[in-house]
């Protein structure tokens, strides 16, 4: 008997019980269900996580601090009138400088620049705004409304507005403010911090306009502009045209470096360093804990129905024993019997693969309302479907339920035809 004769026999074996395997099929389609949307939702939430990365920081740019000195005692309460040695955090310089450039993976060290303005305008006729100036470092993607930046870094004399200043600034678009000059006043800074009469004006052109989304972790409203003008800036405010000390220091890495592997020789010279991937990681695991908890769950009514489809099998053999005594003497093979009872159960597999599988593609379709719900922006999907994993998940619905099948199909195939043909 041929293989597509057996699958043909199984099927009309399994129509003349259609509530039998409908009610199979439905518990192995719950466990496919849950699985399938559990592995969509685990997708979409990684994916979500990666989007919020890239707006969070350079995933290739390794912060880096000085250790804070020992604390000589830590422990207990404080006497009054007594004061407590506590930890100092000693600053960069130069030569920390180049000993972190000497590390396998580094392209760059860039020092971190805080500038003050005074205010910020259009120029003559136009108001003036009070509004904080950021000073960019690394390649932290922007997500951009308008204009664009070369890997992700603001060009000297470039300067990225956000979306939230562009109607005080007379703006009627994004588009429109791409190309124009913006005036911004930086004032001499005094050696007990207090802003001087004497500043300067700085013309900066408009390169990019950036705005807030929902995949964006730490968003404030800013001017920004390049490190490199920054340093010049924060030269001219402090009077200080060569900086030798440095809190915070940024290492650029080259794309494809491990990551991992660089943070520790950094680290190994006696510096704290983080990456945006201690981050990333958490973030992940988080995702994956949740995700396959789902699994869990779906993989307990994926058992409950292995138990099902057993006992459903053995029903049919023995509701079917004359005619398997029949197929015996007519000349059936034991094989060809025990192949005919596993067909049916791969029939039941998979149509209750199938039935999950597309009851979870349909559950798909509420991506915008869960988007709506959890307050996140349009366009963001939480449930991602991958056609192979979908795939892959019917095809192990159907092992599994071939597998279920083996007992019922052993049994059927060892059965007497004679003693079977004489069954009432």
């Amino acid at each position: 008997m041929k293989t597509y004769d057996i699958l043909r026999r199984a099927r009309r074996s399994l129509a003349q019980a259609k509530v039998r395997t409908v009610l199979t099929s439905l518990a192995i389609a719950v466990g496919a269900f849950t699985v399938t949307l559990a592995l969509a939702a685990g997708e979409g939430g990684r994916q979500y996580t990666e989007e919020m990365m890239k707006t969070s920081g350079d995933a290739y740019s390794l912060t880096i601090y000085s250790k804070t000195a020992e604390v000589v005692d830590n422990s207990g309460l404080s006497e009054y009138g007594v004061i407590k040695e506590s930890a100092q955090t000693n600053a960069l310089n130069e030569t920390d400088i180049e000993k972190i450039k000497s590390v396998d993976g580094v392209v760059n060290v860039a020092t971190v620049y805080s500038v003050e303005p005074s205010y910020i305008t259009r120029g003559e006729g136009f108001k003036k705004y009070v509004a904080p100036v950021n000073v960019k470092v690394d390649r932290t993607e922007m997500k951009l409304a308008a204009g664009s930046l070369e890997d992700n870094k603001i060009p000297l004399g470039g300067l990225v507005i956000s979306e939230d200043y562009l109607s005080s600034l007379g703006f009627e678009n994004a588009e429109s403010a791409i190309g124009q000059s913006i005036t911004i006043n930086f004032p001499k800074i005094t050696t007990d911090k207090s802003t001087s009469n004497e500043s300067i004006d700085k013309i900066f052109k408009i390169v990019a306009v950036d705005h807030k989304t929902d995949a964006t972790m730490y968003y404030q409203p800013a001017f920004s502009i390049s490190n490199e003008d920054g340093k010049d800036i924060y030269s001219y405010q402090t009077g200080d045209e060569k900086n030798d000390k440095y809190y915070v220091l940024f290492a650029e890495l080259k794309d494809g470096t491990n990551i991992k592997v660089a943070q520790k020789a950094i680290a190994d010279k006696n510096y704290e360093v983080y990456s945006l991937q201690d981050t990333r990681e958490t973030l992940l695991q988080m995702v994956n804990i949740a995700q396959w908890g789902m699994v869990a769950f779906g993989s307990l009514a994926i058992l409950a129905s292995i138990f099902g489809i057993i006992n459903t099998q053995y029903i049919s053999v023995l509701e079917r024993t004359q005619q398997i005594g029949l197929m015996k003497a007519l000349g059936s093979r034991k094989r060809y019997i025990a192949r005919l009872f596993r067909y049916e159960a791969a029939w039941v597999g998979f149509l209750g693969g199938m039935a999950g599988t597309i009851l979870a593609l349909i559950a798909g379709f509420a991506n915008p309302l869960i988007s709506e719900m959890l307050d996140l922006e349009s366009g963001v999907n939480l449930l991602v479907f991958n056609p192979l994993t979908s795939v892959s998940l019917i095809i192990i619905m159907i092992v599994i339920a071939i597998s279920a099948g083996y007992f019922p199909s052993r049994k059927a195939a060892k059965l007497n035809p004679i003693e079977a043909l004489r069954t009432e």
